[in-house]
């Protein structure tokens, strides 16, 4: 080896002073040192408040082992971006994880930053934010976003180090190492279910048709769901998870953890030179893939063969021709034993118990633990040890095969064979009696027709509460198979149409103690259903509103989803009722809270700039996102609910009306709403347009900044109402002096003059003078905007006050925003 061309850097440099032939050595060196310099700096593994992921800019985890960034996917024409992360040797980046699957950008301005409020926020031209983290919000600006090894993106708070949120927490399709599946926060109103989703196609990451987790009525058990059929693929049996798939399973260590709070099912590599995972495909299958250095490989798992469990241990047969034993099940009474695998479940009785087992020749006996037959035990116990303890107690239990000679030969059991003729003695006049009465009934003309009435309504009445209940499930989180992907998908549902007895029933007879409250339209009951919780709106025959107002918000409603939209889950209209039924909010309206003076104190400047702009969000997708432009007519705080975690939620869409793609104002001789919301030109002459919406916002926003009421507000000095009010304090700039005292020691009082600037921009008398939707959401998440002057706000009293000052505009303020085009 030559060492004769080795030269030290500062040699080249050296010798560049006085061999100008070494200048260009010297400048690629240069060059090459910085480019190594570049990399070294851009290569991170943290997302800090200030910085962002743009264009080709990534995270890379520290050992450069996954990569988080934004991909596209689709051709020139139809080409949509996704934030993702992806193994970073694959060479064909197939993301593990996307944040935005269901909001795909059109092109390739998203940008990935940590928001004002230290919450993971994506952007792109439109400036609609989409929230990473909408759930498990932070508690302060001080967090920063990290890449682990594992492939988890966290967000830690930086003062606590605590993890806020984690992409482990909401799973894609792919199941990596240390990934759980399972329910979490039991018992909590928080209860969270993890489990994987298909994408819709090979190439294209939003929600597909097939979902997998632990099943909720069964959490032993893994299953793989498409719509409303469900397959097992395996199970624990108290030592270990059995699968349908005869995979190669000395490559991973899989766990089941079952504890108070929480049930997952999680796995774990046992090699330390590769990492494997698995991936449910659009077509449902589940494949497992392996990394040993930068090679990737898929692992073939043929299914199972019909043999018996003690040939494959790890292996089960998912429904068997005939077991070692038979598919039968005998009936004995002796001692409980106890169980090899437990079920709590309600819904289950004793036929499903039976079913389960018969599906699983591991199984050899199942009983029921519950007084009422529900609940199931399964034992995986030898028949023999199960015989043994006959006649040693009361309880029923159902063993494998024919034990029936074993149990009559006990001299214990010598009574049984009295019992069953007693049983059958009994039970032949009963059948003697219901084949006369259906003879009877065969006879008269119209039988046919009631039998066929009595099935048809019969059908339709548990076809409207069967999808009354997946609704519910969508709606609380439930794990039901159509839930678990409605969770993720937009798309329309039948409205389920409920009898009135159901509701009545869950109601407790629209008992006085599970009334919420009462509007002009009639009083709002709580409801209870299968341990699910939902809000009955009863309209009084009193209440101004009709039979048009009531088929108006379920026409409207239930075609609309978003987060920000209250959730219509079924309807009533027998016995001349009309009634709603909606998705349940705990915390009640926003009223209820704003203008309490102990609930307020709830409502920090955080809460409140959140659900400020989650009312903003909820009103852009009326007027120009949905597939149908609404305009809402009769927006106010007590028509906007809040969630478990104070989320805002529109409600009450009975006075809504629908827009043409050309249409820009309607008008009615008929004017519905809440004087103190309406704007200048709807409550006069009845004209209405999305402006009317803006100046109802506007209104709230300054409810929601001050604390108080417009409706019931009064100044001795100078205005009227809450709007005059607050012009005045805004031209003699002191629009401080409108906060809510409650919130004057924070250190953000610009967010709150913001809002109050974009509130008074709202209000203003002319409708073209007022700002779009779009635009109010795009100044919200600018801080630093340049918004124009306002001019004075309709209803205003001793508008002279500003006059006298020589301005029709207003704008001494020391805050200044962005320029808002008005429409």
């Amino acid at each position: 080896m030559s060492f004769a061309k080795t030269e030290t850097f500062s040699e080249m440099a050296m010798a560049s002073l006085f061999f100008p032939r070494n200048l260009g050595k010297l400048h690629s060196f240069l060059f090459f040192c910085s480019f190594l310099l570049c990399l070294s700096v851009t290569a991170t593994d943290t997302l800090l408040p200030g910085q962002d992921i743009s264009g080709n800019k990534t995270l890379i985890s520290p050992n450069q082992v996954f990569e988080l960034g934004f991909f596209k996917t689709g051709g020139s024409s139809s080409a949509n971006y996704y934030l993702g992360i992806w193994f970073r040797d694959d060479p064909y980046q197939k993301s593990i994880w996307v944040a935005n699957r269901e909001y795909p950008i059109p092109d390739s301005s998203g940008v990935l930053a940590i928001r004002y409020d230290g919450n993971l926020v994506i952007n792109d031209r439109r400036l609609i934010p989409v929230l990473v983290n909408p759930v498990m919000l932070a508690n302060s600006n001080g967090t920063h976003a990290t890449l682990l090894d594992s492939g988890n993106f966290v967000l830690v708070d930086g003062e606590s180090n605590s993890v806020v949120w984690e992409s482990f927490f909401y799973p894609s399709d792919t199941l990596l190492p240390g990934m759980r599946l399972g329910w979490f926060n039991l018992g909590t109103d928080k209860l969270r279910d993890q489990f994987l989703v298909s994408w819709q196609t090979p190439s294209v990451p939003s929600t597909g048709s097939f979902a997998l987790g632990l099943n909720k009525n069964n959490r032993t058990e893994l299953r793989v769901w498409h719509t409303e059929v469900s397959r097992e693929i395996g199970y624990w049996d108290g030592r270990r998870f059995k699968f349908l798939y005869n995979s190669s399973l000395d490559d991973y260590n899989f766990s089941y953890v079952n504890s108070i709070d929480e049930i997952y099912f999680t796995f774990a590599n046992r090699r330390n030179d590769s990492i494997s995972w698995f991936v449910l495909t659009p077509l449902g299958e589940i494949q497992a893939f392996t990394m040993i250095g930068k090679e990737i490989s898929m692992v073939y798992s043929p299914i199972c063969e019909n043999i018996s469990s003690s040939s494959a241990t790890n292996c089960f047969i998912e429904q068997p021709l005939s077991c070692g034993n038979g598919n039968n099940f005998s009936k004995i009474e002796g001692a409980m034993l106890n169980p090899t695998v437990f079920n709590e479940s309600d819904h289950l009785g004793i036929s499903d118990c039976e079913m389960m087992c018969r599906t699983n020749c591991s199984c050899t006996g199942f009983a029921s633990y519950r007084d009422d037959g529900t609940g199931c035990v399964f034992y995986y116990e030898d028949i023999s040890s199960i015989v043994d303890h006959i006649g040693r107690g009361n309880a029923t239990i159902f063993i494998r095969g024919n034990a029936t000679k074993t149990a009559d030969q006990d001299p214990r059991r010598s009574g049984s064979g009295k019992k069953r003729l007693l049983w059958v003695i009994g039970i032949i006049p009963v059948v003697i009696l219901l084949i006369f009465v259906a003879m009877f009934i065969s006879r008269g003309k119209c039988s046919t027709w009631l039998v066929a009435a009595w099935k048809e309504n019969r059908t339709s009445t548990n076809r409207s509460l069967e999808l009354f209940l997946q609704q519910l499930g969508s709606a609380r989180g439930s794990s039901n198979s159509t839930s678990r992907l409605d969770s993720f998908r937009k798309r329309d549902h039948e409205l389920p149409i409920l009898s009135f007895s159901c509701v009545t029933t869950s109601t407790n007879n629209f008992s006085p103690a599970n009334k919420l409250g009462e509007g002009g339209f009639g009083p709002v009951y709580k409801g209870t259903l299968l341990g699910h919780e939902f809000a009955v709106k009863r309209l009084s025959r009193k209440s101004g509103q009709g039979i048009e107002e009531f088929k108006n918000e379920v026409q409207l409603i239930s075609k609309l989803q978003h987060r920000n939209l209250v959730k219509l889950l079924g309807c009533c209209i027998e016995r001349e009722e009309k009634i709603l039924i909606y998705e349940y909010m705990a915390n009640k309206s926003l009223d209820s809270f704003l203008f309490d003076p102990n609930k307020k104190q709830l409502l920090d400047l955080r809460k409140r700039v959140s659900i400020i702009e989650g009312i903003a969000q909820g009103l852009l997708y009326l007027h120009k996102y949905s597939r149908l432009r609404i305009i809402h007519r009769d927006l106010k705080t007590s028509n906007i609910l809040l969630d478990d975690d104070m989320n805002p939620k529109i409600s009450d869409f009975g006075m809504a009306r629908i827009f043409g793609e050309n249409e820009v104002r309607g008008r009615t001789n008929k004017v519905v709403g809440t004087y103190g919301y309406m704007s200048p030109e709807y409550a006069v002459h009845g004209l209405f347009s999305t402006m009317s919406d803006v100046f109802s916002f506007g209104v709230i926003m300054l409810e929601i900044v001050s604390g108080r009421r417009n409706t019931t507000f009064s100044s001795l000095d100078h205005s009227l109402n809450l709007l005059g009010y607050a012009w005045e304090l805004w031209c003699s700039s002191c629009g401080i002096e409108l906060i809510d005292p409650l919130l004057a020691d924070t250190s953000s009082v610009s967010k709150l003059l913001l809002c109050l600037h974009i509130a008074l921009l709202c209000v203003q008398e002319r409708p073209e003078n007022r700002p779009s939707m779009s635009d109010i959401v795009t100044a919200l998440s600018n801080e630093h905007a340049d918004l124009p002057p306002p001019k004075k706000p309709a209803f205003s009293a001793h508008i002279d006050f500003c006059n006298s000052l020589h301005q029709q505009d207003c704008s001494t303020n020391d805050v200044s925003y962005s320029v808002l085009e008005a429409r």
